[in-house]
């Protein structure tokens, strides 16, 4: 089961609204706001931040409605670019190849193109890179793109690797802003947006910080729970689960849940704690549909409620990081 608490999501939204004061503010939506519902989430927020940053055109088309600026984060076929550019969504403008094919859906609809210009500050995902501004100015020059934005991505969290990077891109837009002074320049995450306010620029994209995850006084928005739909008391060696890999070492109860690797939650985590009637319990197996927790000498009944995200609990570790927990339970 799933809740969505939209009093923490919007404190979050204005924890970060005040962070940055008067500059923009884009927030991340995409892969379904994290897990957390698109359209709910956006609605929710939409009176507080200055656009939206997704990772589709479909995603975009879901958020018209709204009347906000939507940047699309990734480079999209011909098709949907020509629809993204008749709808006026910003599109990233990442190799010169996506600027043909932006340039070539704006030439067909005789309408200039909303763009972002993508740099390669370090993280060699996506994006330009020093070595290529002058021929990425020649062909602006020669194409119906409208340069909104000039942007990038910080691949660390640390003020050594963001510093780095910065140095970079403002090296590239000592360039750029020759042509185009006027753009909304925008690289730090919701890491960078905490750790120095010289990372702002003219805006900020925030995605993780948004859903309650960064900083202290932020408030997890998604809470996961899970039924005990079983009870079991089992003797010392008895195994738990596929595998052998779980050998209970004195006689114990356990709990077996709705949820499972099928709903998200990754095998990998096995041993992890999750919380039921406000104790913390390991998780002694991962099965496709079912989950067993050990809960010792506690005695739990079925139709007792775990929480597996939100309320003190997260499962994250450096195995599976808090973005694949929310992205994907459910």
């Amino acid at each position: 089961m799933i809740a969505i608490d939209f009093d923490a999501l919007t404190k979050n939204t204005l924890f970060f609204r005040k962070l940055i004061g008067d500059k923009k503010l884009f927030a991340v939506l995409k892969n379904n706001a994290y897990g957390h519902g698109l359209v709910r989430v956006a609605s929710q927020i939409a009176q507080l931040v200055d656009g939206f940053a997704v990772g589709s055109v479909l995603e975009a088309e879901e958020l018209k409605f709204l009347q906000k600026d939507v940047l699309i984060l990734l480079p999209l076929s011909a098709r949907d670019t020509e629809n993204a550019v008749k709808d006026d969504f910003i599109l990233t403008v990442e190799s010169f190849e996506t600027l043909k094919r932006v340039n070539n859906a704006a030439q067909k609809l005789r309408k200039r193109a909303r763009v972002h210009i993508k740099i390669d500050s370090g993280m060699s995902r996506l994006g330009f890179r020093y070595c290529q501004m002058e021929q990425l100015i020649e062909a602006i020059q020669q194409s119906y793109l409208l340069v909104e934005g000039f942007f990038s991505h910080f691949y660390g969290d640390t003020i050594e690797t963001c510093d780095t990077q910065l140095r970079y891109f403002d090296k590239c837009r000592s360039i750029f802003s020759q042509f185009y002074p006027n753009v909304t320049c925008h690289i730090a995450n919701t890491a960078a947006a905490l750790l120095s306010e010289k990372y702002h620029l003219d805006g900020v994209r925030i995605g993780l910080g948004l859903y309650g995850y960064g900083y202290p006084q932020l408030l997890p928005v998604k809470k996961v729970y899970a039924d005990v739909i079983a009870t079991r008391q089992v003797d010392e060696g008895s195994v738990v689960g596929y595998g052998a890999k779980y050998v209970c070492d004195r006689q114990t109860n356990l709990a077996v849940l709705n949820v499972g690797y099928a709903n998200g939650l990754p095998r990998v985590l096995v041993g992890g704690r999750i919380k039921l009637n406000n104790e913390f319990f390991p998780i002694a197996a991962i099965c496709m549909a079912m989950t067993i927790v050990d809960v010792g000498n506690k005695i739990v009944s079925v139709g007792d409620v775990a929480t597996l995200v939100g309320d003190g609990v997260n499962l994250s570790d450096d195995r599976v990081i808090i973005y694949e927990l929310l992205c994907n339970l459910k």
